[in-house]
């Protein structure tokens, strides 16, 4: 089953505001068309009436009338015809038609809908009782119609400015509306296995609230697990150490004692050796979780750092499984020969990288250890070799926790580089891995920021 698009809740805000919104323009618009329709019409059907009024004062003087409608001073023009009782046009203006525009009339004082000579006509009828002469004032719908093109398209720019700056306002007032959403996102996005507490719900609307409170409570409960994980596995990191240095005593005594094969003894002290390794990785890991900044931080030397964890190379001190420290060269390249940092950690830092090229980079590794500048400031610490190496699919997982690389042949639990990380995320700095020296091997970088 395919799963659903993501989808935006702003665009939908906007495109069902801004639908809603020209439906409302459209009908507004025809609104006040059809009010400003209306008007006009009573208005022209209201000058029809004088117009009759006025032929029918005329009509009563014929040569007058007649006067009138050639005389240039009436401004008004006037589809007018003067009718005989009996259905003659006695007199009729200019333009208008030759016939009646309404031969049966069905009241007197009329407003009629025609079509005479092709053309429709709004007509008024007014009949002089005292003749029975009947004034018929007609006007062209072409010019209503043209009045009303005319009204429309007055009207048509200006709303459709308004419009146009309601979709501004809309837009403008749903991005601001919804800006706490991006800032609640930002601030549950900051959050760390290393910082779970609550996010900030300050000056947040009201129907985000719950959301966030469940957030938190989540939070909370997986900050309380979180922290049961860390205290079991300390305590039992401490629990196992008296144990595992018995043990080792015992295979120890016991090869003396002659009971156990040299061969066998040397397994199980290396076993044991593991063993006791993957405690002491766990209590670190136990002891750097909690911690979410560094306070005790100062400019460390780096050669002396790298000095001591070459002097614990060995097979008994380097871990089980390295290269023994003579086959191994080792070079250094410190044109930063001091970096900021807490010194404990620094120092395990540096141990771990070395321990690591030296266990997997096997017998006659090169390895050479650099810091150099960084652009931007800041400094960069690298531990290179020459060894196997690791596929590049595989170096983004380098640094996961119990992670090992596949066929390596060397006895680990994966928790080297796991340190190595956390300690380079609470100086701040960024661990990485790219091809060792002469494209061959490993190399693991640690940039660190400038203080």
């Amino acid at each position: 089953m395919r799963a659903d698009r993501p989808w935006s809740l702003r665009r939908r805000l906007l495109a069902t505001v801004v639908a809603a919104s020209v439906v409302v323009w459209l009908v507004s618009l025809a609104i006040v068309i059809q009010v400003a329709w209306h008007g006009v019409s009573e208005t022209f059907d209201e000058a029809l009436e004088e117009s009759a009024q006025l032929v029918l004062r005329l009509g009563r003087e014929p040569a007058t009338a007649a006067a009138g409608a050639r005389s240039d001073g009436l401004r008004l023009r006037i589809y007018y015809q003067l009718v005989s009782p009996d259905g003659r046009v006695l007199q009729r203006g200019k333009d208008a038609p030759a016939t009646p525009f309404v031969a049966q009339l069905a009241g007197d004082d009329e407003h009629y809908n025609v079509r005479v000579d092709g053309h429709y006509w709004r007509v008024h009828v007014r009949r002089d009782p005292a003749t029975g002469l009947q004034a018929q004032v007609g006007q062209p719908w072409e010019e209503r119609l043209d009045l009303l093109e005319d009204i429309a398209e007055r009207l048509a720019w200006p709303a459709l400015g308004l419009l146009l700056l309601l979709v501004a306002v809309c837009w403008f007032a749903i991005r601001r509306f919804l800006r706490p959403l991006e800032t609640a996102a930002a601030g549950i996005a900051a959050k760390s296995p290393q910082d779970l507490t609550p996010v900030d719900a300050q000056g947040m609307p009201q129907e985000l609230r719950p959301i966030l409170g469940a957030l938190d409570g989540l939070l909370a409960r997986l900050g309380m697990a979180m922290e049961n994980e860390r205290r079991f596995t300390s305590d039992a990191a401490h629990e196992l150490r008296t144990p595992l240095a018995a043990l080792r005593n015992r295979v120890q005594l016991l090869a003396r004692q002659g009971h156990l094969p040299a061969e066998e003894a040397q397994q199980l002290r290396a076993d044991v050796d593991r063993s006791t390794q993957l405690v002491e990785s766990l209590l670190a890991l136990a002891r750097l979780d909690p911690v979410k900044t560094l306070e005790a931080v100062e400019p460390v030397s780096l050669a002396p750092l790298v000095d001591e964890a070459l002097a614990g190379a060995g097979p008994g001190r380097g871990g089980p499984g390295a290269a023994p420290a003579d086959t191994v060269r080792v070079g250094t390249a410190l044109s930063v020969p001091v970096i900021v940092g807490h010194p404990a950690l620094l120092a395990t830092l540096v141990r771990n990288l070395i321990d690591n090229a030296r266990r997997y980079g096997g017998p006659d590794t090169r390895i050479r250890v650099e810091s150099t500048a960084l652009p931007g400031g800041g400094a960069r610490l690298a531990v290179r070799d020459d060894g196997p190496g690791v596929p590049p699919a595989q170096r983004r997982r380098l640094g996961e926790r119990f992670f090992r690389v596949l066929g390596s042949g060397q006895p680990g639990n994966g928790l080297g580089l796991s340190i190595v990380a956390r300690i380079a995320a609470l100086h701040g700095a960024r661990l990485h891995f790219e091809e060792g020296l002469d494209g061959q091997g490993l190399s693991a970088i640690v940039d660190f920021p400038p203080r």
